[in-house]
């Protein structure tokens, strides 16, 4: 218990710790906003804006703190899986957008705007991309733990 801690192993335990912070806060944001859609209360959209322009900044300065604390090994786990698993996520989703036509469409989740289709494209896109990195860095991790 009486370790000596190293100057890495701090710089590692808050990088950790910004990890865990920004998880839960997107946790507690993610279901405030269930809450607030389930009793049907619309946030006011100058209050979003606001959120938006506190939040960006504040998560860039969390990735950069976490960012420069993490070791070597875990950067390239995270390049590695952004660039083909993000990539990978992306080429699945390319045959898929080939396939589908506003029809298909309106059959399954019914009509809707322009705008909502493009936004749901998006989404789409973006939980592939993440979907394709969080598998690509587990098996990274995986390979490296033998």
């Amino acid at each position: 218990m009486g370790e000596k801690v190293t100057r890495q192993g701090a710089r590692e335990a808050l990088a950790q710790r910004v990890l865990v912070g920004c998880g839960l806060a997107g946790g507690v944001t993610g279901a405030l906003w269930g809450a607030l859609s389930a009793m049907e209360i619309a946030v006011p959209r100058p209050l979003l804006v606001v959120s938006a322009v506190v939040a960006i900044p504040a998560l860039a300065w969390a990735m950069l703190i976490y960012w420069r604390n993490v070791d070597e090994a875990a950067r390239e786990a995270h390049k590695f899986a952004w660039f083909w698993g993000g990539s990978g996520g992306l080429l699945l989703a390319l045959p898929l957008m080939a396939l589908v036509t506003t029809n298909r469409l309106e059959l399954v989740f019914g009509p809707h705007e322009p705008s909502e289709w493009v936004a749901g494209g998006l989404i789409g896109m973006v939980v592939l991309q993440i979907a394709g990195y969080g598998l690509t860095w587990a098996g990274w991790w995986l390979v490296r733990q033998r």
